[in-house]
């Protein structure tokens, strides 16, 4: 699994480890790729989109995933909500993906999941 994360002040901490993600990922057996981009930017939420075959930018079918940051006084608690809810929905949401035909017309649409973490903002 490929991951990325964005420099960020000490005040500030990402919820969601790559490490922890790449495992549930391999241990679940979603064979889509997935990718990781941990920045500041997103909304305030583990969010998921499906990019399929010959969306722009990408040659090949790929999940992904972008999680902004949180206070780091928040951090654990979002950690949490992230490894115990977000993962193991998000992770049903890609198997349902990866078990559809490659040509079904589902497959070929931009999907997306959203996990929202808007109470760990403060």
């Amino acid at each position: 699994m490929k991951s990325r994360s964005e420099k960020l002040p000490k005040s500030r901490s990402y919820p969601v480890k790559a490490s922890v993600l790449a495992a549930a990922v391999e241990a679940s057996g979603v064979a889509l790729p997935v990718e990781l981009t941990n920045s500041d930017r997103f909304d305030h939420a583990f969010q998921a989109d499906f990019m399929p075959r010959g969306w722009p930018g990408r040659e090949h079918e790929t999940i992904w995933v972008h999680c902004r940051a949180v206070p780091s006084h928040r951090a654990a608690e979002a950690g949490q909500a992230v490894e115990n809810e977000a993962i193991p929905q998000f992770i049903k949401w890609a198997l349902g993906i990866d078990a559809l035909d490659v040509s079904s017309t589902i497959r070929r649409e931009k999907q997306s999941f959203r996990y929202s973490l808007e109470q760990f903002a403060d």
